[in-house]
């Protein structure tokens, strides 16, 4: 056995999986990556916040889609339930929130550590470095164009050579979708699990048991192709052409946002591969609109995701604000470094 291969056997024993030790060399690079950050967010006018390591479990389990996290739950010394932050947006959200008296600059970066099950990896737990934006009070097409060109010199400071591709979704037009199937909560949760993992089988005998009518059919097999943007006008036209005038003005106004959000990207992000894709709901429920996550070719785990949630900080201080943000995972973009080493 080599050298290396004691080391990885001798991490095994004491590091639980989806951990990592980090020795100098390695600490050494993520500080010099991290700095470079730093400074392209400051240089964009975003100013870095400070996240706990723990939360409140009640204060963040109303905005998560039921079942979708498991929580490693302890107690403070009140008796309170408190866990590791399993959603550092809301977190962010929350604490800007309980500041809202103060004068402080509302667009904001962090770089923070998260545990997370990754379902699609036996819904092993991991531990993730997570480096983020949130901008409070803007959520317009430009203001998320410009995140994604700050994530996109983010990218290319890193990973220069290996190109992603952004999928992305839209929360409004899926609840648009909802109204339409006329669906219970417990059959649109059912739903929203079977349209991301493409689960075709269940899916059409869930609708077959709802009696889903013929129509409704076609609409759910068309949310399940992921589509080029240059594709946009085809799909737009092949929905219309299964609906009743009463559900196309259901979905209208939500496509009409979606194509002019789409004709925006093209002036400014063509370069960058991009796909609508109906069937991506994220597992919050508090996405508003445009939902996105960033993929590279053989990696089914995003590499990072964003979106708009306007209705977030109202939800802690009654004060309406829109906000949109990113975050992107660190640890995958050091293994794709490493792959290209």
């Amino acid at each position: 056995m080599n050298q290396k291969n004691k080391s990885i056997s001798s991490e095994q024993k004491w590091i639980p999986d989806g951990f990592h030790f980090l020795g100098p060399e390695e600490s050494k690079n993520r500080r010099i990556l991290l700095q470079t950050f730093s400074e392209i967010f400051e240089r964009e006018g975003y100013s870095e916040i400070t996240l706990p390591s723990f939360d409140y479990s009640n204060s963040f389990r109303s905005h998560l889609d039921h079942g979708v996290e498991s929580l490693l739950v302890s107690k403070d010394w009140d008796g309170n339930e408190i866990s590791p932050g399993v959603d550092l947006t809301l977190q962010v959200v929350k604490g800007m929130a309980a500041r809202s008296h103060w004068e402080e600059n509302q667009n904001v970066f962090y770089i923070a550590r998260k545990i997370r099950d990754h379902k699609k990896r036996n819904a092993s737990r991991r531990e993730i470095l997570q480096v983020g934006v949130e901008s409070l009070g803007k959520s317009n097409t430009n203001h998320i164009i410009s995140q994604i060109q700050i994530l996109n010199r983010l990218w290319k400071v890193s990973v220069p050579n290996e190109p992603f591709t952004i999928v992305f979704g839209n929360s409004s037009f899926y609840r648009s979708v909802l109204e339409i199937l006329g669906w219970n909560e417990e059959q649109t949760n059912v739903l929203r699990q079977l349209l991301y993992t493409k689960n075709l089988p269940e899916l059409f005998s869930l609708a077959a048991r709802e009696n889903t009518s013929e129509s409704h059919m076609q609409m759910i097999q068309l949310l399940l192709r992921p589509i080029p943007v240059s594709e946009m006008q085809i799909f737009h036209n092949a929905l219309q052409k299964i609906l009743t005038q009463k559900e196309w003005e259901v979905l209208k106004g939500d496509l009409e946002s979606i194509t002019s959000f789409f004709g925006e990207w093209s002036k400014v992000l063509s370069e960058i591969p991009c796909i609508w894709d109906p069937s991506l709901v994220r597992d919050l429920s508090y996405y508003t609109g445009f939902m996105f996550q960033g993929y590279v070719e053989g990696d089914p785990e995003p590499v990072f995701a964003g979106g708009i949630y306007n209705e977030l900080y109202e939800s802690f201080t009654g004060i309406k604000k829109d906000a949109c943000g990113f975050a992107l995972h660190l640890d995958s973009i050091e293994e794709i470094v490493n792959k290209v080493k």
